[in-house]
Order: structure tokens, then sequence, then C-alpha cells
């Protein structure tokens, strides 16, 4: 333990650490000089012959000591860790970390000034969390043009399947030379244009091969544990940027599959918790669950919004309009999950919010 004047003293208060002792009576006792930013920040340390003034201290400080009253107790060479935090006192402030720890039988508590390394490791994580929020809204841009190229893509194709309906119908009948000629370019017209939307979707899922990598590109047989934890990841720092908590602690569900594409799956399952956010006003809960059943999954997302009359539920997923990003999303689940042989709906819940949820047929293929 180095003692006041000492060298090892001197280099404590050169890298901005100070040391206390702790006494029978549990005070805490400066050990060596009081540096000048640690009288700024606690005078009554001079005034109470070094022993360290923790009724004037921040609650934060108070707190930590009651962790480390357990590591003194335990002794041996564990340590307890405040973490960094900001001390205001006598109109100073500063950025301050404690460690508690034991050396010869002597409880001590090693006090950092952080200062200009606590500066780089707010800025460090404060640029890592906007650089992910960033990743994560270039990746919304993304989703959203594979959106709206498969709703519109859904919209020509039932289109078409009505005008080539009609065509045949009308080809039943008793029709001239030239009405058969007309009729015949007709359907070739629609032929040539139902290739024309496979072609544009071909072209578009080459172009997420290339973004995502082959392996962002699954077939069917997709794991549900796997996708909903890069569901939930993806979507966290959204709604820590929007101060809204996000629970799924009984969602998961061990070794089951699911008959549809991960990547579609994954995209569906972000939707839901988007739409969630969005319906959801700061310091509320969006609360995630799953129902294991017989030959299905099925996945509801709470939310805490508005309720949602429920003759407007039904249309809400039938209809989308492309200038709607909630309604454009609602209208892409709707489309993959019924192409799979699965369910979608929304109702509102009886203590308010709504339940968006979906069923999904689960795979046979062996995991």
């Amino acid at each position: 333990m180095p003692e006041a004047a000492s060298p090892a003293q001197s280099v404590l208060e050169a890298l901005g650490f100070v040391l206390f002792a702790r006494e029978e009576s549990g005070a805490l006792r400066l050990l060596g000089e009081t540096p000048a930013w640690l009288g700024v920040l606690w005078p009554a340390l001079a005034e109470n012959d070094g022993v360290l003034p923790i009724a004037d201290a921040s609650p934060f400080f108070e707190n930590f000591l009651i962790d480390a009253e357990e590591c003194w107790n335990a002794g041996g060479s564990g340590q307890a860790k405040s973490g960094p935090w900001v001390e205001d006192g006598s109109g100073s402030e500063a950025q301050l970390e404690a460690t508690a720890l034991t050396a010869n039988g002597q409880p001590l508590l090693l006090l950092q000034r952080l200062g200009e390394e606590f500066e780089a490791k707010k800025n460090v994580l404060q640029h890592a969390r906007e650089t992910v929020i960033a990743h994560q809204r270039l990746n919304s841009e993304i989703q959203k043009k594979e959106i709206l190229l498969h709703c519109v893509a859904d919209e020509m194709t039932a289109a078409l399947a009505n005008a080539t309906t009609s065509l045949r119908l009308i080809e039943m009948e008793d029709n001239g030379p030239r009405t058969q000629l007309l009729l015949g370019l007709a359907n070739r017209a629609t032929q040539e244009q139902q290739a024309l939307i496979q072609r544009i979707l071909g072209v578009f899922e080459d172009e997420l091969r290339g973004a995502y990598g082959e392996s962002g590109l699954t077939k069917t047989n997709a794991h549900w544990d796997t996708v909903l934890r890069q569901a939930l990841d993806a979507a966290t720092p959204l709604f820590a940027e929007k101060g809204v908590s996000l629970s799924a602690a009984d969602a998961a569900t061990s070794e089951i599959r699911i008959s549809l594409d991960a990547m579609q799956l994954e995209r569906v399952v972000g939707n839901l918790l988007e739409n969630a956010l969005e319906r959801t006003p700061a310091g509320g809960t969006v609360m995630v669950r799953t129902a294991n059943e017989p030959e299905t999954l099925c996945l509801q997302v709470e939310d805490n919004g508005a309720a949602i009359a429920p003759q407007i539920c039904e249309s809400l997923l039938a209809k989308w309009d492309p200038a709607n990003a909630a309604g454009l999303r609602l209208h892409f689940c709707r489309i993959v999950v019924e192409n799979c042989g699965g369910e979608i709906g929304c109702s509102p819940l009886s203590g308010g919010g709504n339940r968006f949820w979906i069923r999904l047929p689960k795979s046979s293929a062996a995991a």
C-alpha cells in the first residue's frame, strides 16, 4: 500500500487516482495529499482530516458502497467496480470510477478521475450506437424497396389473373376469326406481362444476394429461434432510441422449423416489430409471445398504442398505400404469410393496445 509522498503515491496522483483506506468505523480516509480536483469536488475532505464525506456524495456512489462493503467483507483478491459516473459537488463535477479491493488485509477504495478517457469512451460508444442505428435505417430502406416490389407484383399478378380468366371465358363463346385473333394477342400479352413481373423479381433477388451474400437468401425450412433472435437484435436499437421496452421472455421455441424462406420470415417479424414500435408511445412496452401449436407456430406482437376498431383490422391488412410505410409493411406480411399457407390478423386488446399475430405452418423437414 503506497504511503503519503512516496513515489508510488505520486504516480497514482499523476494518473488521476486517489486511494482511500477503510477504517474499522467504516470511514474512508484518504492516503496521501488531497489533489486539487478532489478538494474542489469535496472541500470537506480537508476539513475532516481526509475523511471522504459520503453524505455529500451522489446516490450512485452511496449505492456502490453497498457492493463495496460486500467485497471488503469477502476479502481475498475479489474486486467490485462501480462503472463510470459523473459526481457533482460544490459547483464542480468530475467523471469518476471507483474500485473496491483488499490488499494485505486492508480494505481499500481506489478512485479514478476519468477525464479525457471517459470522454473518449463515451464518444466511441455514441459513435457505435449512431452507426448501428444508421445501418438499421439503411437496411430498412432496402427492405422497403423489396416490400414495395413484392406488393406491386402481387397486385399486378392479381389483376392479370382476372384479365386472363375473363379472356378464357370469352374464348369459350362462339367468336369469329377476327375476335379469335384478338383474343390470342391479348392472351400472349398477359403471359408476357407475367413473365416480366417474374424477371423483375428475379433481378431484385440477385441484387439482394449481392448485398447480403448467399447465406442471406436461404431456402425454406427456416430455424425459428435464429430468425426471431436476429429480428429482435436488429430492432433493439430502434426501440432504445424511442425509449420503448421490448420484451420477448417467453418467445423462444427450440428446434422449430418454419416452411418459409428465412430472410422473408425475418422481414415479416421485423415488420411486425416496427409496426408495434410506431404505435407505442415513448415509455411503453411491446410484448412478443409465441404459442407452439401441434402443426403451426403462432407469433403475437402486442403494443401499447391506441386501440384499432375491430372493423378496421381486416381492411388494415388487406389494403395498402405506397405512401403509407406501415400499411405497406403489413401488406407484405400478409402476402408472405398467406403464400406459405399461414394466417395473419389483428385485434384490439381489452386493456388497451393491439395484438398483431401470424400463424405459420411448421416444416416437416428434419432440423
